[in-house]
């Protein structure tokens, strides 16, 4: 009988370490391997994420996500995606709508006045959409991400 408890005692032992390493693991996952997950798209590693903000996700993961990384050289980014150049006033609005919606500072929303670079991804089968806008003069990356 002592046996079996030791044995319990081991086993459930062994599975709150596992439960803990995995955890671990997930809470310091680099975003960028979040976003490759979701959307199929690598992006550079040599960030430093200086905002980050996410609604309230239902059980099925949905809702609205904002992260701003900050690179050193516009080549870590550059190279990732084939950019749009032009100004998009329809792009700018659904993003200031998911960011009011998240209750984003001023200070911390991206500031269409001064030239930008963009890229959309689309997932068909939900309307889900990913928005990243890489702002050149600051070398800043805001990655918006609206999850239905």
């Amino acid at each position: 009988m002592k046996k079996l408890f030791e044995f319990i005692g081991v086993f459930l032992l062994i599975v709150v370490i596992l439960i803990s390493v995995f955890l671990y693991i997930q809470i310091n996952r680099p975003y960028t391997e979040v976003i490759d997950i979701n959307w199929s798209i690598k992006l550079p590693d040599s960030y430093k994420e200086i905002y980050s903000m996410e609604s309230i996700a239902s059980v099925h993961g949905d809702g609205e996500r904002y992260h701003i990384f900050e690179y050193t050289k516009e080549d870590d980014i550059d190279q990732y995606l084939n950019w749009e150049s032009n100004k998009d006033k329809s792009i700018e609005a659904e993003i200031d709508k998911v960011l009011s919606g998240l209750n984003v500072p001023k200070e911390n929303m991206p500031n269409f006045q001064n030239d930008y670079r963009y890229y959309i991804e689309k997932k068909y089968g939900d309307s889900s959409k990913l928005y990243l806008i890489f702002m050149t003069d600051t070398k800043k990356l805001f990655v918006i991400e609206d999850i239905l």
